[in-house]
């Protein structure tokens, strides 16, 4: 696997937006467990579920049976099926005794149907106790596309469902979600689907915009394992 991430990661860290959240979250799991990390997988809303393979699952009874699953593999996801598709997450107490029994915890804190943008209500995302890195991602997909097919709530955002998303919609989304989640941790973002180009050109001009603002920016190709530089 080709993947490499170019930033050192906490314990926990969030990943929230839209446009690959899923993705992000079991590419790096597998290359730090491949590190030879313990990693645990883990969301504060939904995930799809099974889990790729080579990922081993557990739905733990206690707080001691999250932490001993560090013990029986390096990547485990972690919650409990709903039969739909979708699994929900950890307890509070549960998910701080398995952090204390793997080296790194990564949790999906956020939803966004499917779509590559959202729009975040007040009380989103949901992101656990002692995050130590956000990690923020939209999916450069939704440029020139209306905004009711590509951006989550669309309505709440104001934003007209018949307009083309363009690079400052994407930049106005993602800074209003970096300052409103209440976190006081690093943050880092990701402009996902670069699979030409021209969305690699508007990706990198996005990042700069970001970068700008002080957030650091990395354009990106999930499905290809890339991630560019940061500046």
């Amino acid at each position: 696997m080709r993947f490499s991430f170019p930033c050192s990661l906490p314990k926990i860290t969030a990943i929230i937006g839209g446009g690959g959240k899923t993705t992000l979250l079991f590419k790096l799991g597998q290359w730090l467990a491949e590190a030879g990390a313990s990693v645990l997988l883990t969301t504060t809303t939904h995930l799809a579920f099974p889990p790729p393979a080579g990922t081993a699952f557990c739905a733990p009874a206690t707080p001691e049976e999250a932490a001993a699953a560090a013990q029986r593999a390096r990547l485990v996801l972690m919650g409990y099926p709903n039969g739909n598709g979708k699994m929900t997450g950890l307890a509070p107490q549960y998910l701080t005794a398995a952090a204390a029994a793997f080296d790194y915890v990564l949790c999906e804190a956020d939803g966004s149907r499917h779509m590559p943008l959202k729009w975040h209500r007040d009380s989103e995302p949901c992101i656990p106790a002692n995050t130590g890195l956000i990690i923020q991602i939209a999916g450069l997909s939704a440029l020139g596309k209306p905004a009711s097919e590509v951006l989550h709530r669309c309505m709440e955002a104001g934003m007209d469902p018949a307009h083309c998303i363009v690079e400052e919609d994407i930049v106005r989304l993602m800074l209003r979600a970096f300052q409103h989640n209440g976190a006081t941790c690093p943050a880092v973002a990701l402009l996902n689907q670069a699979d030409t180009p021209e969305l690699r050109a508007q990706g990198d001009a996005i990042a700069k915009e970001l970068r700008a603002a002080g957030y650091p920016a990395a354009v990106c190709a999930l499905r290809e394992d890339v991630i560019g530089c940061w500046f």
